[in-house]
């Protein structure tokens, strides 16, 4: 350094004439010394003299990591503080004290390209590499440019180095754990701490290994690797890792020692690779494929259980079954060496028995990673995933699994309700046992199951399996069965005639008697109700008698009034109450030749068949709502029925046919009405439309 000024920045120094940076090796007096005698040093000097360089952006990593290598040996070798090295460390320890003076030649442009414009920085490239050895592992970045005559230039950013673990570790590890992960947090670094916009990234190693795990899937290696393979693609992808040969990789010079650091500007680790420089094809490269390794893969157990029950629960259609053949086979099975008659009735032992191994063994077919965990003991806690987590189960004496339930500390209640089995719902032993308490509660109420089930069972979705129960149950479907209604049939012509007058086809009906008051005794009248089949209007006559004047003479009085319909449609005699067979003849026979003729048609409806007469009947209950309010039984005379019946017509004809919404944009419902007298009461008359062209032309004419 000698004639050149420098000024420190930021503990390095800075030499404004050229724009370089350089290093200073300038220590304490103490340390100087200790290096210009060239004695022995101890354990605390080798740390200060180590400590003494200043490196904040790791250019001289290949020299100061081998300073630190020493301090780990040392501390290997259990010396104190105080202890002076051994004759091997201490010859390293000259090897490495001799490059100090090396370090005040050390020149790097402050600038990363001389010259260099915003167009220099359009196509910029980060270029990382990494390597590892037994001692150390590092890293070092460049950036690399193309300028517009196609030429190449790359400049060194900043390097990273670490002495390896104490702990032995192999060297694919080291080259994957430590180096491959340290280059990519150095770049993640780079990028957020430049403006610069970085177009590609591209981090080298000479571990084929290393490589080989970055591209493979990390869920097939061992947790160890697995989750250093994570760390590294959370900030990288692998179509960012290259293979560089070891000569080839400037990583290298900081990872072993060889005949030294050197310290000149055509060093490979401050120029970086010369293949940088050339196109992207002559870069090296490994043809075809990453080969997979089998270094660290996890070990695949497969174990393949098959359960098989002991008895076919879908043989039986009852619980009661299931639990009385099971008991005999315990019987038998557990009690071979006792006398006992088979024949005998079962005990209750016996019945305890075979429901508790019935359930045990839906439990271990469902449940038997559960049982499996807590069969462990005490300490085992079931996954997340599990469905019995939230019912904090346990194995009791006889291996059931229970809940655990919130009336646990109760003892006046018996065991079996303070902690309830555990049962699968969709299993066939749980269908039966619910099954069994609906058939005992005789197919009646929902609640009172669910509420005597949850006493002795816990059976996730238990209200859905009562549901499916009693869908599924036959008594319960053909009690709640209920009849198919038959579809409608189509309506009659009659009722759909359009473009036709009212009472074009009519429907004819009696009711009656009323009675009303002539002179000083009481009399029966009946009512003629007349129905338009299309339009729904009435028309009510008074007939004072059965016979079958009185009914010609009434429908006269509606043809007269109303026009003669083309169709008429009545009863076949059995709605004519009082009149005898012959009458009905009679009835019948002068009708249809009294009024069937080349206008007017008669029909009868069939005997027994008043469902077909529904389109009147219908209408003589609303006229008999009618007349409720102003008959008094035997207190009208001919004069008050009369009229009384007429204003019972004129309030049926006047019902809406329609239902209408209070806010719909229509003010009034269609009526009968509207077709006899052209509103619904007969006040309102429609307006007479006037074509006012038409009308000007009649005028002048």
């Amino acid at each position: 350094m000698d004639g050149e000024k420098f000024e420190r920045v930021l503990g390095m120094l800075w030499n404004p004439n050229t724009d370089e940076l350089g290093f200073s090796t300038h220590m304490k007096n103490e340390v100087h010394d200790l290096l210009q005698s060239g004695s022995r040093p101890t354990k605390r000097q080798v740390l200060r003299c180590v400590m003494s360089l200043f490196d904040p952006l790791g250019i001289l990593a290949p020299f100061i990591i081998h300073g630190k290598v020493l301090i780990q040996d040392l501390w290997r070798s259990g010396i104190n503080w105080d202890d002076e090295v051994g004759d091997l460390i201490f010859t390293r320890w000259n090897e490495w004290v001799k490059m100090i003076d090396f370090i005040q030649t050390v020149r790097l442009h402050r600038c990363y390209f001389a010259n260099a414009t915003k167009l220099t920085y359009k196509n910029t490239e980060l270029h990382v590499f990494v390597d590892a050895s037994e001692v150390a592992y590092s890293c070092v970045a460049y950036f690399r440019v193309e300028y517009d005559d196609g030429t190449s230039d790359v400049t060194l950013i900043s390097g990273k180095a670490k002495v390896a673990p104490l702990k032995p570790m192999s060297i694919p590890r080291l080259e994957l754990i430590q180096s491959c992960l340290l280059g990519a947090q150095l770049s993640s670094l780079i990028k957020e701490k430049h403006d610069i916009a970085i177009s590609r990234t591209i981090l080298w190693t000479d571990s084929r290994t290393a490589l080989s795990w970055i591209h493979s899937d990390p869920r097939n290696y061992r947790p160890f690797v697995a989750h250093r393979v994570g760390e590294i693609l959370e900030q990288t992808t692998p179509a960012n890792w290259r293979w560089v040969p070891s000569k080839s990789n400037p990583a290298d010079e900081a990872t072993k020692w060889g005949c030294g650091p050197y310290f000149t500007n055509n060093s490979n680790w401050f120029t970086g690779p010369s293949f940088l420089r050339l196109s992207e094809r002559h870069w090296p490269s490994i043809v075809g494929k990453v080969n997979s390794t089998e270094e660290e893969l996890r070990a695949s157990v497969f174990l393949h259980i098959e359960y098989q029950p002991i008895i076919s629960y879908e043989r039986f259609s009852r619980w009661e079954r299931l639990h009385r053949a099971i008991a005999y086979v315990f019987r038998f099975a557990y009690h071979r060496k006792v006398p006992i008659s088979l024949s005998s009735p079962l005990q209750q032992s016996d019945l305890l028995a075979a429901s508790h191994l019935i359930f045990k063994q839906v439990q271990l077919e469902v449940y038997p990673q559960e049982m499996a965990t807590l069969g462990k003991g005490s300490g085992g806690v079931l996954e997340s995933s599990s469905p019995l987590r939230k019912y904090a189960p346990f194995l009791d004496e006889e291996g059931l699994l229970r809940e655990n339930s919130r009336i646990r500390n109760y003892e006046s209640v018996e065991f079996g309700m303070r902690f309830p089995i555990i049962l699968p719902t969709k299993h066939r032993v749980t269908f039966l046992v619910v099954d069994s308490y609906h058939r005992r509660y005789n197919h009646a109420n929902f609640v009172t199951v669910v509420n005597e089930v949850r006493q002795l069972y816990t059976i996730p979705g238990l209200r859905s399996l009562v549901k499916k129960i009693c869908r599924e149950c036959r008594t319960c479907r053909l009690r709640n069965a209920k009849p198919v209604s038959p579809p409608m049939a189509p309506l009659p012509v009659a009722r759909l005639a359009d473009r036709n007058r009212p009472f074009t086809f009519t429907g004819l009906d009696y009711f009656g008697p009323l009675l009303v008051i002539v002179g000083r005794s009481r009399v029966k009248r009946w009512i003629a109700l007349f129905t338009c089949l299309t339009t729904r209007a009435v028309h009510l006559e008074v007939v004072y008698s059965l016979s079958t004047t009185s009914c010609i003479f009434a429908v006269r009085r509606f043809v007269s009034r109303r026009g003669a319909p083309s169709e008429f449609y009545s009863d076949n005699g059995t709605n004519f109450v009082g009149a005898s067979n012959i009458l009905q003849d009679q009835i019948r026979q002068e009708m249809m030749n009294t009024f069937t003729n080349c206008y007017t048609k008669w029909h009868f409806n069939p005997p027994g068949a008043p469902h077909m007469g529904g389109v009147w009947e219908r209408l003589v209950r609303s006229v008999k709502t009618a007349l409720n309010d102003g008959y008094s039984k035997g207190k009208l005379d001919d004069e008050g029925l009369m009229t009384l019946i007429v204003e019972a017509e004129g309030i049926v004809n006047s019902r809406p046919l329609t239902y209408l919404p209070l806010d719909s944009a229509e003010y009034e419902a269609l009526t009968p009405n509207h077709f006899l007298l052209g509103s619904s009461n007969g006040i309102k008359q429609p307006p007479v439309p006037i074509e006012q062209h038409r009308n000007l032309k009649n005028t002048w004419a």
